[in-house]
Order: structure tokens, then C-alpha cells, then sequence
């Protein structure tokens, strides 16, 4: 291994590494006869003596109306490894000294919800396209079934997509006990369970999968709402099975009064 790529090794530049050596060699020379020895150009050379003088590697004097470098004694490298070794320890001790604040962006900026706001019709059916592009193995969702006005089951919509991937669903349908409810066949992995609107006036769409919350508004205007976020998610499954479990006692409509949708 040359010299050149040894200095290389403790940390010196590759031009750096072959000004020291051509001085080395030389005893002492002008940047124009480095520049010749090193095969560099001279505007670069200037700059490189000028890096080796601020690390104390080389010093300079005038002789005879020129500027001419000589090399420091080479111990003056073990002091230049260790100035370079002290400024990383003292790196390392301000690194450590905000490490805790660094960890604590980044658990903040990881929590941080991201949330989307979609309107009509069209920014509901991303939402939908979404849950289906997400491949969740199962969600949960609470929809008022009035809502079916604006999204009613037609071939190929999203909730033939769930039946396809066999994705396991549990829904919670709130109905207007003074209407006739419209037919919604059951998906093939459904279960589901129906609680009265006069009870419980729940007039939206609200969906879980995987870290996601979609939240729809059906009664004035479609207005949705997509949050992406495992603390947020987590709490709002939590409620989600309250009301699975309080939903178990109204048997005023029955799982057993709509037919079972085809695989």
C-alpha cells in the first residue's frame, strides 16, 4: 500500500495525501513545484496547503522574495489525529445532549395524525377505494342506513370488493324505526347488528382498518374525514366495541331478515 493511500487511511484527503508526501519528499518547495510533483493544478494546490497549514501538518516561510512550505515534524500527524479525535468526542457529547430531544421530535412527528379532508360524492368513493387498496383483514364500521340513499349496492361497488378478498366485516346499522329499512344483503363475512336511530341519532359513516379512521357525514352535506393514526385508531375501536356490545340487546331488526350476499 503507498504512502498516499496510508494517509488516506488516518483521514487525509486524497490531494491532500499527495501534497504531504511530494513535500515530504522534497524537503521544501514552492505551491508552483508542488503543483508539478502532485500533478495538480496551482489554484488547487494553493488551497490544499493552505487546509495541511490550518491542521499543522505543513508551515511556510519566505526565502528570497518566494513562499516556500516545509513539512512540521510528521509526529505533528499524532496531533492532528488527536485534535480530530477530540473535536468527535466533544460531537459525540453534544450529540448525546440532544439525543432526548431528537427521540422526542420523532415519537411526536411518528404519533402526529394525518388527516384528509374529501367532499361530495367522489371524495367519498376515494375514501371507500382506500379501505379496498388497504387490504385490511377485517374492519369495523357504523353507518346509519339512510345513508344507502347516496350509496346504494350496485355491481362491482366497494362492498363487493370486501366479499372477494374475504375481508371480515362487523357493522353497526342505526335505522329510522318509523321508515321502511332498504334491503342491504349481507356481506359473505359480515356480522351485523342494528340499533334505532330515535335512541341513538348517529347520522354519519364511520369506519376502522388497520391505523385508519374514515368518518363520512351523510345528513346535509357528503363530507369525509380519513385519519390515519394507531393511538387515535385504537381509542375509537375501544368505543366501537361498547357500542357492539350495547347494540346485542335492541332486537327490533334481525340479521335473519336479509338474505346472505353471494361469494
Amino acid at each position: 500500500m503507498t504512502l498516499v493511500n496510508r494517509l488516506k487511511q488516518i483521514g487525509l484527503a486524497e490531494k491532500e495525501a499527495k501534497i504531504y508526501v511530494a513535500l515530504l519528499e522534497m524537503g521544501e518547495a514552492t505551491p508552483q513545484q508542488l503543483s508539478l510533483k502532485a500533478s495538480l493544478n496551482r489554484a488547487t494546490t494553493y488551497v490544499i496547503l493552505d487546509s495541511l497549514k490550518k491542521g499543522n501538518l505543513v508551515t511556510s516561510q519566505n526565502k528570497r522574495g518566494k513562499t516556500y512550505f516545509i513539512i512540521e515534524n510528521p509526529l505533528a500527524v499524532l496531533d492532528f489525529l488527536e485534535k480530530e479525535k477530540k473535536e468527535i468526542e466533544d460531537r459525540i457529547n453534544v450529540a448525546r445532549t440532544i439525543m432526548p430531544e431528537l427521540e422526542m421530535i420523532e415519537r411526536l412527528t411518528k404519533e402526529r395524525a394525518k388527516v384528509k379532508f374529501l367532499e361530495g360524492r367522489e371524495g367519498v368513493i376515494l375514501i371507500q377505494k382506500d379501505i379496498a387498496k388497504s387490504n385490511p383483514k377485517n374492519f369495523d364500521n357504523i353507518f346509519n342506513i339512510g345513508g344507502l340513499n347516496y350509496f346504494p349496492v350496485y355491481k362491482d361497488d366497494h362492498r363487493h370488493v370486501y366479499v372477494r378478498k374475504h375481508i371480515k366485516v362487523r357493522s353497526i346499522a342505526v335505522y329510522d324505526p318509523k321508515e321502511l329499512i332498504p334491503k342491504l344483503p349481507l356481506l359473505w363475512h359480515e356480522e351485523r347488528r342494528y340499533l334505532p336511530l330515535n335512541k341513538f341519532p348517529f347520522e354519519a359513516d364511520f369506519t376502522l382498518y388497520n391505523n385508519k379512521a374514515a368518518l363520512v357525514s351523510v345528513k346535509d352535506q357528503l363530507l369525509g374525514v380519513l385519519i390515519e393514526n394507531k393511538s387515535i385508531v385504537d381509542g375509537l375501536k375501544t368505543l366501537f366495541e361498547l357500542a357492539w356490545q350495547g347494540a346485542e340487546k335492541y332486537k327490533e331488526v334481525r340479521e335473519t331478515d336479509y338474505p346472505r350476499a353471494k361469494k
